[in-house]
Formats: C-alpha cells, structure tokens, sequence
C-alpha cells in the first residue's frame, strides 16, 4: 500500500506548477535531520489521494521535490551525470523514489543521507 501511494506522490511532484519548483525547505539543517520513517511519511502525505488538504498538500509536495532534487543532484554528482541512467524526468524521479522507498522500508531510523548513499 504504501509503495503505490509513495510512488503515486511522484506524479503530483512533477506537475507542481513554477512557483513550487523553486520553494526552499523551512529550515537549513532539515536535511541533515531527516530520517528514513519522515521521509516515507512525506512521500505519503504529497499523494493528493491520501492528502485532501490543499495547503498541507502543497507544502508536502514542495518538501518532497527538494529531497528528491537533492538526492538526484547527489547520486548525478558522486556518480556522474548520466541522463540515460538517471534521467531528470517523471521516469527518473518515479525510480528514484523506488531506490529511496527500497533503502529506507526496512530501516524507517536511518538518516536519510545515509540512505541515499547506499543507492547504486
């Protein structure tokens, strides 16, 4: 269940209009806290099915497209940037929520850093 409604918040990531594209997270250090159980959970809650909520519903979809952003910007950097591998569309994104759901179910304490870096 909860694997669909991780990977169905994709979809409503990548049709978030401009303004959304750009939003920052509320606080700096966000990243470095974030842990594998509030990231699932905040995929979760950016699913405009599960989330009825507008505002809430934004303001989870803005989160979720900035861990997603960083976690691509770091996988493309520490691996090279390869759109064939890794491509910077809904495909790509749709996959790379996967890998992180895939890393992170069996561990909802784990950093989400760390998380990230075990994604081959």
């Amino acid at each position: 269940m909860k694997t669909r409604s991780v990977l169905s918040c994709l979809a409503a990531c990548l049709a978030l209009g401009s303004t959304n594209a750009f939003a920052e997270p509320a606080q700096g250090d966000e990243m470095e806290r974030a842990r594998c159980g509030s990231i699932i959970d905040l995929f979760v809650s950016a699913d405009p099915a599960v989330n009825q909520d507008e505002q809430a519903l934004a303001a989870a979809q803005d989160r979720t497209y900035v861990f997603l952003m960083w976690a691509h910007g770091y996988l493309s950097g520490r691996d090279g940037i390869d759109f064939v591998r890794r491509p910077l569309n809904q495909d790509g994104i749709t996959a790379l929520v996967g890998e992180i759901y895939a890393v992170c179910k069996n561990d909802e304490a784990r950093l989400f850093l760390d998380a990230v870096k075990e994604i081959r």
